[in-house]
């Protein structure tokens, strides 16, 4: 048993001990399910933790919320940590909590018949999210020039009826504004994957301080939310129907953004290849020096490597 290992695994907490006391931000999201099912389940209070879960309307604002003090963990994608970095702000990334297929290009028969005709054309996409990131390599992998694409900035809330008006030939989104364009179009649209086979990773991160001096309580959360996960896989109909609750929306919303979600605490390699990609055309984009050498000072694998290390593929 490796010195880390042996100290950092933590002993069990009788009821009556003091408990770490923590906060998490996560967004409203299907992502944060392992989050939602561990706070619903006390799977939290059981690994020995004293845990209060705030939902926020959308997770660009958590890592800002991190660093000031607001939450000692968010669940966030690994765009923002990216972005982040490059900015000179650094965080600990601990685990994936999800990785997904759920950005999709949604087109108007009417103006385009495939992703090939897109020249000349206009696309809408939210202007704080990897959106730019996904449909610039989704546009290149269709022999389309990006900088023959107009593209619109707007809320993601309004891009569907900006699809169904004609005021763009397409729009690049993800549930729940999938369906809801189909509705204001009358399904008389045409849906594909924006992703091209790369998956989005959305991820466990605190503080540098937390991961450095609280190990065991690390250990104890990441415990709780492999306990969560399980569940995630053995009732998923149960998981779901909490979830749907736990966000207040309709377990139709739930189901539609399910099948996109492969939910697993993971560091595989290719995680930090996702993470170079994205540093790399956020750098171009900003005109900055980028080292994607120390993208990796980014990310803490030893409390996962600690308790679940098939869990952990990076190159290290």
């Amino acid at each position: 048993m490796s010195l880390f290992f042996a100290s950092c695994v933590p002993r069990n907490i009788s009821r009556d001990e003091p408990r770490g006391t923590y906060s998490i931000g996560i967004n409203s999201n299907v992502k944060a399910t392992p989050v939602i099912i561990a706070d619903e389940k006390g799977f939290f209070y059981d690994a020995g933790l004293s845990v209060d879960v705030t939902l926020e309307t959308t997770a660009l604002h958590l890592l800002d919320e991190l660093y000031a003090g607001t939450y000692d963990f968010v669940c966030v994608p690994s765009f923002l940590v990216v972005r982040d970095y490059l900015a000179g702000k650094q965080c600990s990334i601990l685990a994936v909590l999800n990785r997904n297929q759920s950005r999709y290009v949604l087109m108007n028969p009417d103006h385009v018949e495939n992703p090939a005709d897109f020249a000349g054309k206009s696309i809408g996409i939210n202007p704080d999210s990897a959106a730019e990131f996904v449909l610039t390599r989704f546009l290149v992998l269709h022999g389309v020039n990006p900088a023959t694409v107009a593209i619109r900035y707007h809320a993601e809330e309004t891009l569907p009826e900006m699809l169904a008006s004609g005021d763009v030939s397409a729009i690049l989104t993800w549930p729940p504004y999938v369906q809801e364009a189909r509705t204001l179009m009358d399904g008389n649209i045409l849906v594909t994957n924006a992703q091209m086979g790369v998956d989005i990773y959305w991820l466990l991160v605190t503080r540098e301080d937390i991961s450095r001096n609280q190990g065991p309580d690390v250990i104890r959360l990441l415990r709780a939310l492999d306990v969560a996960d399980a569940m995630i896989f053995e009732k998923p109909e149960e998981v779901k129907n909490l979830v749907s609750d736990r966000l207040s929306v309709s377990r139709e919303l739930v189901d539609e953004e399910w099948e996109s979600f492969s939910f697993i605490l993971e560091l595989p390699q290719s995680l930090l290849v996702v993470m170079e990609q994205q540093g790399s055309w956020i750098a171009l984009r900003d005109k900055r020096e980028f080292n994607t050498a120390g993208l990796f000072s980014t990310i803490n694998y030893h409390h996962l490597e600690a308790i679940f290390p098939e869990q952990v593929s990076i190159i290290r």
